[in-house]
């Protein structure tokens, strides 16, 4: 068994730049506009890193909380931990006033360098919303316009990502405008409304009637599970978009959708063999094991195993033997060993 503590290798998915890049999007030079997501327990440091080096054109941060950092959390501050190679790269902080808000980003600031600033204005959950913060400020409008106008005075670029408004797409263009006069360089918009959670079909129209408004500095956001998907917001308008729960179904999206988009983009990344898909994914695994824990390690592995063996003789037993995994030993043994795992099967 390969040593737990070796340093992953690295890969190339061949050039990550599209027709008509690098150029700069919400005031940051990117290679493209195929973004990863901020994920609530899923981007740290080693996901950043693979996806970017799968072809990302952009990184954020996980949900980071300003009050935490200004209570000098240890765990708040863990989430910021990144390195050079994963930039150009989003502090993504959620708050609800902005003395708070300004606090943690200079704390966050002084721990590392982000290319922009982005304030959460979309998570819907009760957790975040009854606290003032995220989609919580769709409604109170003027916290939010002074949270983006004290982060300006950071000197980075500020961005806001937000929901569709439930009063509708003029709802929605005002709530940007208002984002956009107190200095916002972009916009995200996610395609539903806050009441919605994470039900029902992202509106695809809504966020691009916004975007032909504001050409160049909205972004799309939900239910891109597909490169046909990430076209479409592209086409309505949307100066960049997010992958963000389909990269797990398929951990060769962003590659996949580059090259769709017309980049120079390694064969082996837009059809993986299976050995391709479990060599990346030890990788992955070693990275994580050796940079946030066992716990990360276990926990990611086992969420793309489902995805990576689907179809494949044996699937089930080796999803299930991965569910029963209680160490990175364990895992590291299956992903080695899966075809005489799955011939027995």
């Amino acid at each position: 068994m390969a040593d737990v503590t070796k340093e992953e290798t690295d890969f190339f998915i061949g050039k990550n730049t599209i027709p008509g890049f690098p150029k700069k999007i919400g005031g940051v030079t990117v290679n493209n506009p195929i973004w990863l997501a901020p994920l609530a327990g899923i981007t740290f440091c080693s996901i950043r890193n693979f996806y970017k080096k799968l072809g990302a054109g952009l990184v954020h941060t996980e949900m980071v909380s300003a009050l935490g950092l200004c209570h000098r959390g240890r765990k708040t501050k863990e989430l910021l931990y990144g390195d050079e190679s994963e930039r150009p790269a989003v502090l993504q902080l959620f708050g609800s006033n902005a003395e708070d808000m300004a606090n943690g980003a200079e704390i966050a600031l002084n721990i590392r360098k982000f290319d922009a600033i982005e304030v959460n204005m979309a998570c819907p959950m009760p957790k975040v919303t009854k606290k003032g913060s995220g989609s919580a400020l769709m409604q109170n409008q003027e916290a939010a316009v002074a949270i983006i106008d004290i982060l300006c005075k950071t000197g980075l670029p500020v961005w806001a990502k937000i929901r569709i408004s439930q009063y509708g797409t003029s709802e929605t263009c005002r709530f940007c405008e208002k984002l956009f006069n107190s200095g916002a360089n972009m916009v995200f918009i996610h395609g539903r409304t806050p009441s919605q959670r994470y039900e029902g079909t992202a509106l695809r129209s809504e966020i691009g009637k916004t975007a032909r408004i504001f050409p160049g500095a909205i972004g799309g956001s939900g239910d891109c599970y597909s490169p046909a998907d990430f076209k479409e917001y592209l086409d309505m308008g949307c100066a960049a978009v997010l992958a963000a729960r389909g990269i797990l179904r398929d951990v060769f999206m962003i590659p996949k959708t580059l090259r769709f988009l017309g980049a120079d983009v390694n064969n082996e990344f837009i059809t993986p063999n299976v050995e391709l898909q479990l060599r990346l994914l030890l990788e992955l695994g070693r990275s994580i094991y050796n940079k946030e824990g066992e716990t990360m390690a276990l926990m990611i592995s086992r969420r793309m195993l489902a995805a990576l063996f689907k179809g494949q003789h044996g699937s089930a037993k080796l999803r299930q033997r991965g569910a029963l995994a209680r160490t990175w030993n364990d895992m590291e043994y299956l992903l080695e060993h899966w075809k005489e795992i799955a011939s027995d099967a």
